[in-house]
């Protein structure tokens, strides 16, 4: 999907856009633009999906699950 930045107006394909790293916790429903480093909001259709994958990486999932593999392994 080809986005275009609001502040410079460069197009970009999706794949070629950087991850946020905005630090307010937006849960992945941003992405920057590779030209001027903007964070812009995902289009609606994929916003579930791209906050989905970033919730999967995050530490507290990674944690969860090794808890719940530990607690398998202990019955």
């Amino acid at each position: 999907m080809i986005l275009k930045c609001d502040i410079c107006g460069h197009e970009f394909d999706l794949e070629n856009a950087g991850c946020c790293d905005c630090g307010f916790g937006c849960g992945g429903s941003m992405v920057k633009c590779p030209e001027c480093g903007l964070h812009m909001d995902l289009p609606e259709e994929l916003r579930e999906e791209h906050e989905r994958i970033y919730n999967e990486k995050t530490i507290f999932t990674k944690l969860e699950k090794k808890l719940a593999e530990d607690e398998q392994k202990q019955q």
